[in-house]
């Protein structure tokens, strides 16, 4: 997805997701999540197990996590790309502070 919004309200509402999650348990189904900032905003790209574990990721976290981080549902949503990998390769995991 394309967010035109800045990466402090990528920040945001990364850092609410986690405390959400941390309250109410683990994200079921989540692959692989990888944001970064552009020239127009940020870019988001995940893969999760199957498109009813995403659907539950934002029925039930997403909601919670934007009003934690004071972030409004309003508006239009940026339209996903879907696409089922060929492969997906984690040999290892990769932490980065998101706050940094």
């Amino acid at each position: 997805m394309h967010i035109p919004a800045p990466i402090e309200v990528y920040q945001a509402m990364h850092r609410a997701v986690l405390e959400v999650v941390d309250e109410e348990g683990d994200v079921e189904g989540l692959v692989l999540h990888l944001a970064y900032p552009t020239e127009a905003g940020f870019d988001l790209t995940e893969v999760w197990d199957s498109k009813d574990a995403l659907d539950t990721f934002n029925r039930d976290v997403f909601p919670k996590a934007m009003a934690r981080a004071g972030l409004s549902l309003d508006g239009p949503p940026p339209t996903p790309f879907e696409f089922t990998p060929t492969a997906v390769m984690t040999p290892r995991a990769f932490a980065f502070d998101a706050a940094t």
